[in-house]
């Protein structure tokens, strides 16, 4: 039997997690930001495709280009100015090794990937739209993307001119830039833990018979694709949920699929908790690898 823990005990916590949850003072980069898109604005200024899907997105979905990018690849002459912004190296940024990954931790800003020496010293940008396929149909675009469908990383070549690649990829609960081949059965427990979470019950007499079901559910779906894809699916459910719910939400899903982007550009999820259950609602949101980030 699967039980939920009182939830009004106490939780242990790190050192670490207690000093990250003290801190209130989260600043504003405004100079970070302006970096990142001087340096877009000069690729779009080559890149006719890109320039024409920013000016899409911007009247026919009301989103900006900006908005929905993965990572954008400076060279390494600009790596200094790069974390004098405030950029650091991405501990889970995995490279192929010809680049190294940057991230901001204190914004909401796309990751960079930094060329080394010897490396292609292209343009490129990558947007990320849910899915490949998706973006491909909607902008009548062939080939075969690299990775595997269902695969943690997926990327395609969308448009190539005057020294720029525009790239778009799609993720599955990773966070690197390596596609890697599927696991045997990996594809079948994709799609049955993406079943089991989009079907499971959520009407229950007793709240905490709900929390009950919920975590049984997902410590079985963790066992069958690991915690980060789990994270992955469970969020794809939650969106779901919530899109059947909310017209402004289906109307909206609508407009970005038209230009094959879906959900790609969700910045955050939003969860109503009461006092009573609030832990309990934290414990899953550790479960998926989640930190606690502040203290309220």
């Amino acid at each position: 039997m699967n039980t939920i823990a009182n939830s009004h005990l106490k939780v242990s916590e790190s050192p670490a997690t207690a000093r990250r949850e003290k801190r209130f003072d989260w600043p504003v980069c405004y100079d970070t930001e302006r970096l990142l898109l001087g340096h877009l604005e000069a690729f779009l200024a080559r890149n006719r495709f890109a320039r024409q899907l920013a000016e899409r997105m911007r009247t026919e979905t009301g989103t900006l280009l900006f908005d929905w990018i993965d990572y954008l690849v400076f060279p390494e002459r600009e790596e200094s100015a790069l974390r004098k912004a405030g950029f650091v190296e991405d501990p889970l940024g995995e490279t192929a090794g010809s680049e190294s990954a940057l991230h901001h931790p204190e914004a909401m800003l796309p990751r960079v990937l930094v060329g080394r020496k010897n490396a292609d010293l292209t343009a490129r940008v990558a947007i990320h739209p849910e899915s490949l396929c998706d973006f491909m149909a909607a902008h009548g675009l062939s080939g075969e993307p690299e990775g595997e469908p269902l695969s943690r990383f997926r990327r395609l070549l969308v448009s190539e001119e005057k020294g720029t690649r525009f790239e778009a990829v799609e993720r599955h609960g990773y966070r690197g830039f390596v596609a890697a081949k599927s696991r045997a059965g990996q594809g079948k427990a994709f799609l049955k833990a993406r079943e089991l979470w989009y079907t499971r019950p959520r009407v229950f007499s007793e709240d905490v018979e709900g929390y009950s079901s919920a975590h049984a559910m997902l410590d079985r779906i963790i066992g069958m694709v690991g915690r980060d894809l789990a994270c992955h699916l469970v969020f794809d459910g939650e969106r779901a949920y919530w899109q059947r719910r909310n017209r402004a939400a289906q109307f909206q899903k609508q407009r970005q699929d038209r230009l094959g982007l879906g959900w790609g550009n969700h910045d955050h999820h939003t969860f109503r908790s009461s006092r009573e259950h609030f832990l309990d609602l934290m414990r899953v949101m550790e479960k998926l690898g989640f930190e606690r980030r502040e203290r309220y």
